[in-house]
């Protein structure tokens, strides 16, 4: 089933990261052909890990990135073998699938190792050694290559032996077997005086040629009723019964136990170059110590690229690493334009509205798909905390439709679900300052200025002073490390509905913001909410202008 990533902005937020969830429900209602997978590009807070417990549903999977992984070219074979499968199978499965190595799997599922041409050929040139070669037997295997018929088991069911044919007067084979170093598997046809020697000297078994059934049955009640071999009529000449008994070798035998394993997401390129700086041509890969194919040299043709959908954003700049090489199939985002250009043309859901999570409500109801109580929770989750609580200038009449129906749904009121949300809401002074920043941080450019902004919610801003410091230290750490021109926190009271802005230092641009200093770096934003409705407009104009002059 074809994959799909469903994904928030980094540094996720509460609304992004309902609304990928929410999202990926929708989609795969709606084209259940494909499997829609929501992820998060980054640690989620407190807030976010209680409201999903409430839900009783996982948060969204942590991916750092999208980029391309050996996963996506991996092979889900249904071309298997088991370890103690005849080695005809492999040559098999080779020449009618085109395929150049196999897994190796038992009974119970479990991968044992890899097998191949390499393996194969090996295998072959160990039967042109100066020296006999020894074969490893398994009584079960003589009926899957060799037309024929068991007579009688032996008690052991596994013995290593060399091949012995007997086409020779019996006294020079009797010599000829007695010099053995050890007892072989003969290959004979009626021949009275070699089979009586076989039985006497307790042979691991023998294979009858050219006799017929109802003769070779009667010499179980005589010659071979005490013996403790296995004996087997083959129904074919001498010469293919031994290339055949040569076939029904075990894949243990020869298989390799030590080939390299690959995990689900290997980047490609490294995996490429693993798999082309190696001997092998093909490689196992896992998921989670679980096998779920393979890889060979032909799967590195083409690079893959990975599907995705944008939710709550639509800028490179802050989405998931990799989203530059997947192909992006949809955006559902109720923030300002700047999508990257497509191959192909794409769904773009986008209306003025408060929260991503009201875009999904409204996706959900245009098309008379039932609401469930989880999707409820979260949806209503998503908009309570984008819009505080319908107080954030963004919000619309269609933001406080959404939370009337879905209150009515989960029987939860929003205000008091809100108040509970921002209860959970720490203190500033006891966070650490980076985590603080880039929380809830989105990067934007205009007039070739790279800035980033991020926003923080408190309950109180009377303790300004005993965090201010350090983050405004912190403010110039990250530009520096994200390499961007200005970096600013909108920290934002939720209760008072106003906010302070710090700043790493723009002199020029923080000159003609129409805010009030209060101290170095640190603006009053009196009933400023909205960092996308109230902030982002003001900067962008400021830099605009700055560079208009």
């Amino acid at each position: 089933m074809e994959r799909v990533f469903v994904a928030g902005h980094r540094n996720p937020d509460m609304d992004c990261t309902c609304a990928a969830y929410c999202y990926a429900e929708f989609k795969r209602k709606m084209d259940p052909e494909r499997d829609y997978v929501p992820i998060r590009s980054g640690p989620v807070s407190d807030q976010i890990r209680e409201v999903f417990r409430q839900a009783d549903v996982p948060t969204p999977r942590h991916m750092d990135t999208i980029a391309p992984t050996v996963g996506l070219v991996t092979r889900r074979t249904s071309a298997i073998v088991a370890p103690e499968d005849p080695i005809l199978e492999v040559f098999r499965e080779v020449n009618i699938g085109t395929i150049s190595s196999l897994p190796v799997i038992d009974g119970d599922g479990r991968f044992h190792a890899m097998i191949g041409i390499n393996e194969i050929t090996s295998w072959v040139v160990t039967q042109n050694r100066d020296d006999r070669p020894v074969y490893t037997f398994l009584v079960d295997n003589f009926e899957r290559v060799l037309p024929g018929t068991t007579l009688k088991r032996g008690k052991v069911r596994q013995f290593d032996a060399t091949i012995a044919t007997i086409a020779m007067p019996p006294a020079t084979a009797v010599k000829r077997l007695k010099a053995m170093k050890q007892p072989p598997l003969v290959v004979v046809g009626h021949l009275p005086e070699i089979i009586e020697y076989v039985v006497a000297e307790d042979f691991p078994g023998i294979v009858l040629t050219g006799m017929e059934e109802k003769e070779a049955r009667a010499l179980l009640k005589t010659v071979f009723r005490d013996y403790q071999g296995t004996v087997y009529l083959s129904h074919t000449d001498t010469a293919e019964s031994i290339r055949m008994l040569r076939l029904s070798t075990p894949v243990f035998t020869i298989m390799d136990s030590d080939v390299p394993r690959m995990e689900a997401e290997t980047p490609f390129e490294e995996a490429k170059y693993t798999l082309l700086e190696s001997s092998y041509r093909g490689l196992p890969v896992f998921e989670e110590s679980e096998f779920i194919g393979i890889v060979s040299r032909r799967s590195f043709i083409e690079r893959p690229r990975p599907k995705l959908i944008m939710v709550d954003h639509n800028e490179l700049s802050q989405a998931v690493d990799g989203a530059d090489q997947a192909e992006l199939l949809e955006i559902v985002d109720h923030h300002r334009l700047a999508p990257p250009t497509t191959r192909q043309p794409i769904a773009v859901t986008t209306r003025v509205v408060g929260s991503t999570c009201t875009l999904i409500y409204e996706e959900f109801s245009a098309r008379g798909l039932a609401i469930d109580r989880v999707i409820a929770l979260l949806l209503l989750s998503g908009i309570v905390s984008d819009t505080v609580n319908l107080q954030s200038p963004t919000t619309t009449e269609s933001d406080r439709r959404a939370i009337l129906r879905l209150e009515a749904i989960t029987g939860i009121s929003a205000a008091e679900h809100a108040r509970k949300l921002f209860a959970q809401l720490k203190a500033l002074e006891s966070r650490e300052p980076r985590e603080t920043i880039l929380s809830d941080f989105k990067e934007y450019e205009q007039a070739g200025v790279r800035f980033g902004i991020g926003q923080v919610e408190v309950t109180t801003l009377s303790d300004t002073e005993s965090y201010r410091t350090r983050l405004l230290e912190a403010l110039k750490d990250v530009a520096r490390d994200r390499r961007i021109e200005w970096t600013m926190l909108m920290v934002t009271d939720v209760i008072t509905g106003t906010s302070i802005l710090l700043s790493s230092g723009h002199p020029a641009a923080e000159k003609a913001l129409p805010f009030r200093s209060v101290a170095e770096r640190t603006f009053d934003l009196p009933g400023v909410l909205s960092r996308k409705k109230q902030l982002l407009p003001e900067v962008m104009r400021v830099l605009s202008d700055l560079h208009a002059v």
